[in-house]
């Protein structure tokens, strides 16, 4: 058997697979608002039915982003820590997330090596989960789009705080090849997600972005 954990924020949340106490958006309201009946409609719990895997933690908080040093941050020791359970570790780490830098803005780089920038932060994140789980497969995420359902006019906004979320997209490659973990391109495949507001996948969009998982990992 094969287990998969998670690192993530609100989109890979759902109500009963996160840790206790976490925050979830995928509550049963918003499940049923975004026309999600079961956990099998995550992307996650699409991509672990392609690996023939098994969840082992789902460490995704909503809000949560990859920069700083405390919790909820997804740098954080106490969530680097508890990618496993008392009987299972995980032999594939997916992380997807710093949306939440993207959307607040957060800086890419800083001139100082403070781990207070988005690329310091999840090069550190990096370096601590590899520390923690040495004999597991790590691959990393690129942020993907999305789209708004019923509104033509809405446009994805590319820029937050003048940072383009491929400047975010471009650090995470980078962080990925130095740390000597994988790469999965999601950005690259050229496919929205579907929204009801901008960010949070609907059950299609979910399947969008298990698609570009799946399609990527193919290539690995």
């Amino acid at each position: 058997m094969r287990f998969v954990s998670i690192m993530g924020d609100s989109i890979s949340t759902y109500s009963g697979f996160n840790p206790r106490g976490y925050s979830v958006f995928y509550d049963d309201y918003n499940s049923f608002r975004n026309g999600m009946s079961s956990v099998y409609d995550t992307w996650w719990a699409k991509v672990n039915q392609f690996l023939h895997a098994y969840l082992c933690v789902n460490n995704s908080f909503s809000g949560s982003k990859v920069t700083g040093e405390n919790f909820p941050s997804a740098n954080c020791e106490e969530r680097i820590s508890l990618l496993h359970t008392d009987l299972y570790r995980p032999d594939l780490i997916l992380i997807y997330i710093g949306f939440n830098d993207f959307g607040n803005g957060i800086k890419i780089t800083s001139d100082q090596s403070d781990g207070a920038s988005f690329f310091e932060s999840y090069c550190n994140m990096l370096r601590k989960i590899k520390k923690h789980y040495p004999k597991s497969r790590i691959i990393c995420g690129t942020l993907m789009e999305g789209f708004i359902r019923g509104n033509d006019n809405w446009v994805f906004p590319h820029k937050w705080a003048g940072i383009s979320i491929y400047e975010y997209n471009a650090a995470i490659k980078i962080a990925a090849k130095m740390s000597g973990v994988e790469l999965a391109d999601l950005a690259s495949v050229n496919m929205l997600y579907e929204t009801l507001d901008g960010t949070h996948p609907t059950k299609a969009g979910h399947e969008a972005i298990a698609q570009a998982w799946i399609r990527c990992l193919k290539e690995l």
